[in-house]
């Protein structure tokens, strides 16, 4: 499993896209995870700066201990994917909510809940 452009490819596990797709069908899994992939390179000019201002901010804070910035870095990856996420669902709404019409709802509820604790995790950490 890659994301990337071109030759600049960064392998991961898909667990992000094996979560929230359980229990759909081959073809809109396959559908759905085509698009998140691609929703992060949409989301990029988002992702990228937010990533170098997140660290920034808790240097600048003075929260430079191994955890926090450990904290940090895995908070603005859950903020990505929260961003592809997004953007997998604005792209097509109507056939979004087709697919997953007849699924079950924990395995997207588990991902907003831990992706958007561990975003928020980041900007307790640099605010406070």
């Amino acid at each position: 499993h890659k994301a990337g452009f071109g030759r600049f490819l960064i392998p991961h596990p898909p667990v992000i896209n094996r979560l929230l797709r359980h229990g759909l069908p081959e073809d809109a899994q396959y559908n759905l995870s085509f698009t998140h992939e691609f929703g992060h390179l949409q989301t990029a000019p988002l992702a990228l700066p937010y990533t170098g201002v997140m660290p920034a901010l808790a240097f600048v804070t003075g929260h430079t201990g191994l955890p926090e910035i450990a904290l940090v870095l895995i908070s603005t990856h859950a903020a990505w994917e929260i961003m592809a996420e997004i953007y997998t669902i604005a792209s097509n709404v109507h056939l979004y909510r087709k697919y997953y019409e007849n699924v079950r709802v924990i395995p997207r509820l588990v991902f907003w809940f831990v992706a958007g604790i561990f975003a928020a995790t980041g900007w307790v950490i640099v605010l406070f």
